[in-house]
């Protein structure tokens, strides 16, 4: 175990209009500090461990404490570090967790329109995230730590991510962590910059969109050659031979690629439907703006951490292949941000219920033997191999019995047990510090 992300509380002083935690049906809290000694008794020496949950950590009536006793019990190569909304911590605050031991803080700014940021973070002030900003720049003028960013990325804040960048630069931030927003309400949803279908999906269509204007075809007429081919049922419906023209030859044969690379498993049409009408000027729009964010960065010498705006088609656990696991205020050892709590959330154009996979609690079993047990072990294992089903790129996800949020998720369609083939975080949509 190389990574330890610790919730200090999941309490938040904020109502922030994109969070998971509206979605949430589970109990509040802190965690006590018995648990977190027991955590920090383990014989695992992590090489960083995160004092953010889903909950503000200076909420915490014991954060400064927690902090001293992490530095103190660590090895001096472990990094500590936390991301706060910035609107609690006033200077000495900042001074005495800095001075406890704390390395690094990341400042959650989705918005520089103080109108905007109010919407945003549920009635925040800009102004008080803008002091807390301030307090950080003089505290950097004699004590060390990295000062970073944190900022969901939505249809409507995008356009500002360029000016962020500078005014990251400004406050001699030193990194930027750019999130899509996982959406908990269709509404929310509408908010989204990314992709359903995989960069290997939308290759496919768009070799077969130049091959259209190849043979003077409108690509435009793609989506109505594929209600004219398919049946309702997602098969293609019997055409005599020698009766297609050479685009509606085409357009079959895009369906045949599609499965005989197993990215879409069912639901050909369905899957062609969706690629077909997506908006391509708006996930544009947003590549755009996210080059011209990275110049920016680049010429302040601001590492951005851009997460994807297409899902990648190989996909992996960087949880698991960091050797992380999170730890909720309650102590229960969980193996991801994915599945760290119980939510809901509307993926793909699909409402989705998550549950969350436990291994263990402390202080009932030491951290070392639950990371070690064999259903932790086992659990790892698995998703190395990533059997999983690819449910964002499958036509028939939507209305399939194996997600349905009403029965609750059993197994994907490939009989694994574990739901990582529609997580969001293993395609590079989301990321974590």
């Amino acid at each position: 175990m190389k990574n330890i992300i610790v919730e200090t509380t999941s309490r938040c002083n904020l109502s922030c209009s994109m969070c998971l935690r509206h979605s949430w049906k589970e109990s509040e809290g802190d965690m006590d500090l018995d648990v977190f000694r027991s955590i920090l008794s383990s014989s695992s020496k992590p090489d960083s461990l995160s004092l953010s949950g889903y909950g503000e950590p200076f909420l915490h009536p014991r954060l400064i404490d927690m902090i001293r006793m992490a530095r103190e019990r660590l090895p001096n190569h472990s990094r500590i570090h936390l991301t706060s909304n910035g609107t609690l911590p006033d200077r000495g605050v900042l001074q005495d967790a800095i001075q406890a031991g704390l390395n690094g803080i990341a400042i959650s700014v989705d918005s520089l329109q103080a109108d905007q940021f109010q919407l945003i973070r549920g009635g925040a002030s800009l102004r008080t995230v803008t002091e807390c900003l301030e307090s950080l720049a003089a505290l950097r003028e004699r004590l060390s730590f990295s000062l970073e960013f944190s900022t969901v990325a939505m249809e409507r804040n995008i356009q500002e991510l360029p000016d962020l960048v500078g005014f990251a630069a400004e406050h001699g931030v030193e990194r930027i962590w750019v999130n899509n927003v996982l959406p908990y309400t269709e509404k929310i949803a509408a908010e989204t910059l990314y992709d359903s279908p995989s960069e290997d999906v939308l290759e496919l269509f768009r070799r077969t969109r130049g091959r259209l204007r190849d043979l003077g075809a409108d690509p435009g007429s793609l989506l109505g050659l594929v209600k004219k081919l398919f049946s309702l049922r997602g098969a293609p419906t019997f055409v005599p031979s020698g009766t297609l023209s050479p685009a509606e030859d085409l357009v079959l044969g895009l369906a045949r690629e599609l499965a005989s690379v197993n990215l879409s498993m069912g639901g050909i049409r369905d899957m062609l439907l969706r690629v077909f009408e997506r908006d391509e000027a708006r996930w544009l729009r947003s590549a755009e703006i996210f080059r011209k964010s990275d110049e920016i960065a680049a010429r302040h010498h601001i590492e951005l951490h851009l997460p994807l705006l297409v899902p990648k088609t190989q996909r992996e656990c960087n949880f698991v292949k960091t050797e992380t696991c999170f730890i909720t205020w309650q102590g229960w050892v969980r193996p991801c941000n994915q599945l760290s709590h119980d939510y809901d959330c509307f993926h793909y154009g699909r409402p989705k219920a998550v549950k969350s996979v436990s291994f263990g609690k402390i202080p009932e079993e030491s951290l070392e033997s639950i990371w070690n047990s064999e259903a932790c072990r086992v659990f790892r294992e698995k998703v190395v191999e990533f059997p999983f089903s690819p449910c964002g790129d499958c036509g028939l996800s939507d209305g399939c019995g194996y997600i349905d949020p009403d029965s609750g998720f059993l197994c994907d369609c490939n009989m694994c047990e574990q739901p990582c083939g529609d997580c969001l975080w293993s395609r590079g949509i989301l990321q974590c510090p």
